[in-house]
């Protein structure tokens, strides 16, 4: 029954996805599919910029994809039709750079002083649908993903790993990939157990990205002027205005980073007054790997309305799709774990970690290091006593105060 279930899942998603692949094809007839995209690209070289303009981190993913120089950028027709403070703002920034990701945070209204990411689909899409070859690559990328994940499903002599193969595709696919996947490791009603037991590594143990891409983003959002802490390479060091004698920025940090998720990962460390901290690094070009998956989940929604759902999957979409775009920006993290805290506060057992405001950006934000242990790890008794709390803790988020956590996995 549950592997029927993942087929009435996954089957009706290949034809509109091969639809949308033929709509663009035709549509952008010079678009080249490629065989297999690698899942991690390398970074694209900065063009370069004036100093106000210069981006603060590489705008590469894991499962990024290059964009072709032609492609980056509008032409006058498009432009015009936008509504006009928009199209104000990307001609002022198509003159001034060809940098695709400030011309995505203009989209998304991070190109003003103090702005706070905001969700709109017609933008997002009119974004996208100016650059076919990427909307085409990326829904070919899903496509390839879910002949694999079918492949390994179908299997029956048990020489694939199901929950392995899946686990290993979502994570290359990216982050809103990976939160599906996050997601579907908490539904043993929908896939069978071992494969949502493989999925929980997703949770914490996704694959990260690399050291120096975090440490740079690190040091360009809390204003590092010197080392980052004592025996860590600096990425800033051959900049100019770096003080290799100023004092580094914490006591202690890992070298490695302690847990991997969706949308960023974590370091833990030291500051000079002795708090333990965890920094949280948000994952280079999420901002574009998610509105680019989402803008292929749209189309694919289009042709599967009326067809296969009856109910409003777009406006449901836009719910989800709003939400995530709020996460990638970490200040509302912040603004939500404080008011989360306030509104528990009256049970006496709910605790939210602490974040420092002056260690707070859009992409890196620090927060004091909590000791616990993890579900798996407590006596049934306990495990038990922290259920009843938990779910106690979930009603009343429900019921009274009307701010609930909306990803509540025990990673």
């Amino acid at each position: 029954l549950r592997h029927r279930r993942l087929d009435g899942l996954l089957s009706p998603l290949s034809l509109p996805v091969s639809m949308l692949l033929f709509a663009w094809a035709w549509h952008a007839p010079h678009a080249v599919l490629p065989c297999r995209t690698p899942s991690r690209a390398a970074p694209q070289p900065s063009l370069p910029l004036r100093p106000a303009l210069q981006p603060r981190a590489a705008t590469a993913s894991c499962s990024s994809i290059a964009e072709p120089p032609e492609a980056e950028l509008p032409s006058a027709a498009t432009t015009e039709a936008l509504p006009p403070l928009f199209a104000q703002i990307e001609k002022s920034l198509e003159a001034l750079t060809g940098n695709p990701q400030l011309l995505l945070e203009a989209v998304v209204g991070l190109n003003l002083p103090g702005g706070v990411a905001t969700y709109d689909r017609d933008r997002v899409v009119g974004y996208f649908q100016r650059r076919p070859t990427l909307m085409v690559s990326r829904a070919y990328e899903f496509l390839r993903a879910f002949q694999r994940v079918r492949s390994a499903w179908e299997a029956t002599d048990g020489s694939v790993d199901r929950g392995v193969v899946l686990r290993s595709e979502l994570s290359a696919l990216g982050p809103v990939a990976v939160k599906v996947g996050q997601t579907l490791s908490q539904r043993p009603d929908i896939l069978p157990e071992d494969v949502c037991e493989a999925l929980k590594g997703l949770q914490t143990s996704n694959e990260p990205f690399p050291n120096e891409e975090a440490y740079r983003v690190i040091a360009e959002d809390f204003g590092a002027k010197g080392p980052l802490a004592p025996g860590l390479p600096s990425p800033l060091q051959r900049h100019e205005g770096f003080d290799p004698d100023a004092p580094p920025l914490f006591a202690k940090l890992t070298a490695d980073c302690i847990a991997s998720a969706s949308l960023g990962q974590v370091y833990r460390g030291t500051m000079h007054d002795g708090r333990e901290i965890a920094v949280k690094v948000q994952r280079p070009g999420a901002l574009r790997q998610c509105l680019l998956d989402g803008s292929v989940i749209i189309v694919a929604l289009k042709a599967i309305q009326g067809r296969y759902w009856n109910g409003d999957l777009l406006a449901i979409f836009d719910l989800v799709a709003s939400g995530i775009v709020q996460e990638l920006d970490f200040r509302n993290e912040a603004r939500n774990a404080a008011a989360f805290k306030r509104s528990l506060s009256f049970l006496g057992y709910v605790d939210v970690p602490v974040t420092l405001p002056e260690l707070t950006t859009r992409r890196a934000m620090a927060m004091e290091w909590v000791h616990g242990r993890h579900l798996s790890d407590l006596a049934p008794e306990e495990a038990m006593r922290m259920t009843f709390m938990s779910c106690e803790a979930v009603t009343a988020g429900l019921g009274l105060t009307g701010i609930v956590h909306a990803h509540p996995h025990e990673g």
